[in-house]
């Protein structure tokens, strides 16, 4: 079967885009009354147009801008699912369920969001390859921490250059150097390579110049308006340049961002933009392709024509539970070094044990409430405490940039961890 080119994924990031499509399908077969409810159980969970979910439910007298849009990412997962065979439509105005659509749908009512996702998986593997593709570039591109991808930017105030002071040419040039050995300290920490990007920089600060934001003489005042637009050329330029020059990816960031993303939600891939002591982006697989595996803590969930196999790092809970009560303990000492409360940020603490672990998500949140488990039933040698701070939906946040984490039915997102007597 021939793949369809990764770059022509339909533009849309949540999974459960197709669940909210085809249960729509399910109720209605006319494409207005589809919309209509589609609309409404995206709005319900909370499903946006970025890779973040959305905290703020928009009144139902939408804007044209906003129906837009709506109606665009309605017409790419329809346009997805037309590829998938989910669903039959005719003449645009009518569409229906096939019979691999039914199933897909029961399997998501009888056995839930996860069995569903991994079906999905297997459409899209089928049709595109691109997790492969893409696991295969992250190997390659970093052995000294294999897969591991880092996109490093600063801000001029992360570097010590406050905006007020930020006026001329000059100012711009002595924070593009700042950034640049940053980036250069950081590309040496995470992938073990010393580069020296005097020249790249350079290119950027030239781009600037020909585009009128930047004066060839560097004592000219530029215009304060165009601070942001500079700061973002600089942000653009450093994530393309790692993407294209350094990773080596052939295709868009879109397409990227799209897979990754998706990747990020199947336990595919891990993926952040907070990860402690970092400024930028973090990517590293959870997964391999391989003919066969020879440990327990690996899941087959796709097989290739050629009979590699993608395998999901989900180890059993009774084979990892010391590991990870040790590695939560030290990531959380760690991290508390530059907290002055007893509590720490708990998605903090989610994103250094799952790198160590290389472990996704939803398999740390599983491990965690096993491990709440057993120190609620006095069976750890230490005592955790999981508390709920200011929720993002508590803020005036629109977009959840970090899951908290559920517990017991309850979201929590601060964690504090009592060692004493416990150790030494």
């Amino acid at each position: 079967m021939q793949n369809k080119p990764i770059q022509s994924v339909k533009k849309f990031y949540f999974l459960d885009y197709f669940y909210v499509l085809l249960k729509s399908v399910e109720k209605y077969s006319k494409y207005e009354n589809i919309f209509n409810n589609f609309k409404i159980l995206k709005q319900e969970k909370g499903l946006g147009e970025s890779k973040y979910k959305k905290l703020t439910t928009e009144k139902d007298d939408l804007s044209k801008v906003q129906l837009d849009r709506y109606k665009y990412t309605f017409g790419q997962v329809i346009d997805e699912s037309l590829n998938y065979n989910l669903i039959k439509q005719y003449e645009n105005q009518y569409i229906e369920l096939t019979n691999r659509g039914q199933n897909i749908l029961k399997l998501y009512e009888n056995n839930g969001s996860r069995q569903f996702d991994l079906e999905i998986l297997k459409l899209m593997e089928s049709n595109y390859n691109a997790f492969r593709k893409i696991l295969s570039l992250l190997y390659q591109s970093n052995k000294y921490r294999p897969g591991l991808l880092v996109f490093p930017i600063y801000s001029p105030r992360l570097l010590g250059f406050n905006r007020s002071d930020v006026k001329t040419s000059h100012d711009i040039i002595k924070y593009s150097i700042a950034l640049q050995k940053k980036i250069e300290k950081d590309v040496y920490k995470y992938i073990g390579k010393d580069v020296n990007l005097e020249e790249v920089n350079l290119k950027i600060i030239k781009k600037l110049v020909e585009s009128g934001l930047l004066s060839e003489n560097p004592k000219i005042e530029f215009d304060p308006k165009k601070y942001n637009a500079i700061t973002k050329r600089f942000r653009d330029f450093w994530i393309n340049y790692f993407l294209h020059e350094f990773y080596h990816y052939d295709h868009s960031m879109s397409s990227f961002d799209l897979w990754i993303y998706r990747g990020k939600q199947l336990g595919i891939f891990h993926a952040t933009e907070f990860f402690p002591n970092l400024n930028g982006r973090m990517v590293f697989p959870t997964s391999i392709v391989s003919k066969k595996v020879y440990s327990k803590d690996f899941k087959k969930v796709f097989t290739y024509d050629d009979d590699e196999n993608l395998f999901l790092h989900e180890p059993a809970w009774d084979s990892i539970q010391e590991n990870f009560v040790d590695l939560l303990v030290d990531a959380y000492f760690e991290l508390r070094k530059s907290y002055r409360s007893y509590f720490i940020n708990l998605a903090s603490l989610r994103e250094v044990v799952c790198y160590k672990m290389k472990i996704s998500e939803l398999t740390f949140g599983e491990y965690l409430s096993e491990a709440y488990k057993l120190n609620l039933n006095g069976e750890l040698k230490i005592k955790i405490s999981l508390e709920v701070d200011k929720l993002p939906e508590e803020t005036k946040a629109t977009y959840l940039k970090q899951e908290p984490v559920m517990i017991d039915g309850k979201y929590r997102n601060i964690i504090a961890i009592d060692v004493t007597n416990t150790r030494g």
